[in-house]
């Protein structure tokens, strides 16, 4: 008897109906969209400079490769024994000769003096004032050469223009720097963009701060431009552009794709790319009617703008699509439809 009524009961359940998968679905919608080229592009930092130096010396210090640097901060250090040796000279040079200096100027005054009175010859005096100005001069050179040792020993520490990360080491500690010989890379990495190159015809379609769909590293973003260069190349017939990144939205160096409209846009049908459903035969959509019912279409693709993808097929402004949970789905199954927050 146990074992019948087990048995109605597994009858049972087998027939016991199931309710309806749910799925999300959205409003397919009419939008303007502009037909797009995909062209590659790079990620740059707009602040990267390999940073020489102004002096020579042997570097006594470099900053490791990673660190992080504000504006006008050391990145490295020549030796500055002999910088401060020469500086010192110079100093005490200028000291001399301002001292020398000051006695011309009252010898110089006393010859005018006694030579007013007519008590030296002429050239006595002319030979005090030319006395005078030759000191004055030499004081001048003096104090140029004391300047000039004292940029050499300022420089003598090489800093950062502007904040940013040290990636690179391009001499060691012991190295002798001569004048522009580079020492470090320095690179703004909180300040990337993507370059990339635009035909000249589809340039026509950009304007500055418009936004432009990116992916790097099979992620999407939308970059707003912020520069075209309009100086076309004569064999290639592209211009410059120039896309502002967020900071860590990529590294420098990376590959990207670049979305470029290329005519104005026009009136579509579009759904979210999540609501294709691709097969090797065809690709299609489910859309669901009044009665919840999944319906499979197949459609074609055109245009796309960010997630949004032109739709071309039996698919009509406002209709139900589904985007998520049609990958099991069967052509005219029931389902409980929940709209997309």
């Amino acid at each position: 008897m146990s074992a019948l009524m087990a048995l109605g009961s597994v009858t049972f359940a087998q027939q016991a109906p199931r309710d309806p998968p749910k799925v999300t679905v959205v409003q397919a919608r009419a939008v303007k969209m502009a037909p797009k080229l995909t062209l590659p592009g790079t990620v740059v930092a707009r602040s990267d400079s390999h940073l020489a130096s102004e002096v020579e010396g042997r570097i006594a210090w470099v900053a490791e490769v990673g660190t992080v640097v504000k504006a006008g901060d050391t990145v490295a250090r020549l030796d500055k024994n002999m910088a401060g040796l020469q500086l010192a000279a110079d100093k005490a040079n200028v000291a001399r000769l301002s001292a020398q200096l000051n006695y011309d100027h009252n010898q110089a005054s006393r010859m005018e003096n006694l030579f007013g009175q007519n008590a030296i010859a002429k050239s006595t005096r002319d030979q005090a004032v030319s006395t005078r100005d030759m000191d004055a001069a030499a004081l001048g050179q003096a104090q140029a050469a004391m300047r000039r040792s004292q940029y050499q020993f300022e420089h003598s520490e090489i800093r950062a223009p502007f904040p940013g990360r040290v990636v690179a080491q391009l001499i060691n500690v012991g190295e002798y720097a001569t004048v522009g010989k580079e020492i470090v890379r320095l690179v703004d990495v909180d300040s990337m963009e993507v370059k990339t190159q635009v035909p000249i015809d589809a340039a026509h379609f950009l304007q500055q701060g418009m936004p432009i769909n990116v992916q790097i590293a099979k992620r999407s973003f939308v970059a707003p431009v912020r520069a075209i260069v309009p100086v076309g190349d004569e064999l290639s017939r592209t211009i410059e552009v120039r896309l502002t990144l967020k900071p860590g939205q990529a590294f420098v160096g990376d590959a990207a794709k670049v979305f470029v409209p290329s005519a104005s846009p026009r009136d579509v049908l579009a759904g979210p790319r999540d609501a294709l459903v691709l097969r090797e035969d065809n690709t299609y959509i489910f859309k669901v009617d009044g009665k919840n019912v999944a319906t499979r279409v197949a459609i074609e693709t055109g245009t796309e703008d960010g997630s949004m993808v032109e739709v071309r097929g039996p698919v009509k402004a406002g209709e139900r699509v589904i985007v998520r949970g049609a990958e099991r789905l069967e052509a005219g199954q029931k389902v409980q439809p929940i709209l997309a927050s």
